[in-house]
């Protein structure tokens, strides 16, 4: 039977083996859920706003034109990560957004750097009572270009309160281009929500 000393490093090294187990059982948990690859064109708004290689884009062919376009996808997800790239070129006047909205008749509005951020306020809805009711939108807004990382989770409770027993119904993707001077190519893609297994 072995000394009180020399199990110590036994137990020490076991107990080392099983948290690297939990670890990577933990990390393996959360995958991708979601993944949109902007092919389907009946979400799609408005006259410049094409699809291509997996891009949701703008673009209006040269300054001097101006427009605008939304993307919409109904959707039903429990919230987790979000993932996204958005990229502009030549930009001045514009708005670029996605906006996530919630079965509680809630949303958040996330917004690129130097973008105006949307008209809209809100949302109107019919409650149990069919009362008419309105729900602010959230503006999270001065998001740099580039690769964005955000925990819906957090940003909701953050923002709008516990998030007990809400679902993603909605995705929207914001595009303006009010510029004659600018191009304002505006571009979003890989755009994922990663959740648990």
């Amino acid at each position: 039977m072995p000394s009180g000393k020399k199990a110590i490093p036994g137990l020490i090294f076991l107990l080392f083996a099983v948290l690297i187990i939990l670890y990577f059982q933990t990390a393996t948990d959360e995958k991708i859920i979601y993944e949109e690859n902007f092919e389907d064109r009946s979400g799609i708004e408005g006259g410049f706003l094409g699809c291509e290689d997996s891009t949701l884009y703008l673009d209006t062919q040269n300054p001097a034109r101006t427009g605008e376009g939304v993307w919409n996808k109904n959707i039903s997800l429990s919230p987790g990560k979000i993932s996204w790239n958005w990229e502009g070129q030549d930009t001045d006047n514009f708005s670029l957004w996605l906006k996530i909205s919630f079965s509680d008749h809630k949303s958040i509005y996330y917004v690129a750097a130097g973008s105006r951020n949307p008209q809209s306020e809100g949302e109107f809805y019919r409650d149990e009572e069919n009362r008419r009711r309105f729900s602010p939108s959230v503006v999270i807004s001065g998001i740099p270009m580039g690769l964005v990382e955000r925990d819906i989770i957090t940003d909701y409770t953050g923002y709008c309160g516990p998030a007990e027993n809400i679902k993603i119904v909605k995705m929207s993707a914001g595009f303006v281009d009010n510029s004659t001077d600018h191009t304002n190519l505006l571009k979003i893609s890989d755009l994922k929500i990663h959740g648990k297994a």
